[in-house]
């Protein structure tokens, strides 16, 4: 029987590493960070999430980076060799903090844990805001920064055009990225608008490719690596 465990996520060392306590990261399927020390805890609310065909971790579904949590998440980015996050969620809606800004605020380099971040370029569109930053520590690397911000939390977009329009951007980037790493999705608790996103994604190069799409069957692969990925039935639709 396969068992979907999860203990990392509840030591004491790691629960403030939540930011809700009913989203924790599986076990079996959850990024593992480098420690350089042994007390060192290697958890990061995050997990390797399936795409389309036999790609087993296309991607990583993940929460919204808290105060605490910022250099872990740039860790992240370094060592699985992203070359793309997509950010599906304001870091305030309605009054309430959903995510820590985790990039620096204007073109001065920011340094989170050993790693210098610098804002290369910045386009805002009606719906979206393209990034580019550059990482560096032992050498530099250059990751795109997707961001769609006419998404409200436990609702849809006012239609699916620019949504479609979004992933778009997001899928030519993957394919022209050399030897990337899994693409890293976020919302705030990195399972509605997150698994959304991912879902879109996979599955609109299913019906590509093969003319069909299978819905309920990937929303179930997708629990099986991560809980509660697509929230609600709206957000499906």
């Amino acid at each position: 029987m396969f068992l979907l465990n999860i203990i990392a996520a509840l030591l004491p060392e790691n629960k403030d590493k939540n930011r809700f306590s009913n989203v924790s990261a599986y076990d079996s399927s959850r990024v593992h960070l480098t420690t350089n020390d042994e007390g060192d805890s290697d958890y990061i609310n995050a997990n390797y999430m399936p795409g389309y065909g036999n790609a087993s971790r296309q991607y990583i579904a993940a929460q919204g980076p808290l105060p605490s949590t910022v250099n872990d998440f740039w860790s992240m980015v370094w060592e699985k060799r992203s070359q793309a996050i997509v950010m599906v969620t304001n870091c305030t809606e309605s009054g309430k903090v959903k995510c820590e800004q985790y990039w620096p605020l204007d073109y001065t380099p920011c340094l989170y844990g050993n790693l210098l971040v610098t804002v290369k370029s910045e386009d805002t569109f009606p719906s979206w805001t393209l990034r580019e930053f550059n990482k560096d520590t032992s050498e530099t690397r250059t990751v795109r920064h997707f961001h769609f911000t006419a998404w409200p939390d436990h609702g849809v977009p006012a239609g699916t055009e620019k949504l479609i329009q979004f992933r778009g951007l997001i899928r030519q980037h993957i394919e022209s990225s050399f030897s990337a790493g899994p693409t890293i999705v976020h919302c705030s608790a990195g399972v509605g608008r997150t698994g959304t996103l991912i879902a879109l994604d996979v599955l609109l190069q299913q019906l590509h490719k093969e003319k069909a799409v299978g819905i309920a069957a990937f929303v179930k692969q997708m629990r099986l690596s991560r809980p509660l990925m697509v929230q609600t039935e709206v957000t499906l639709i």
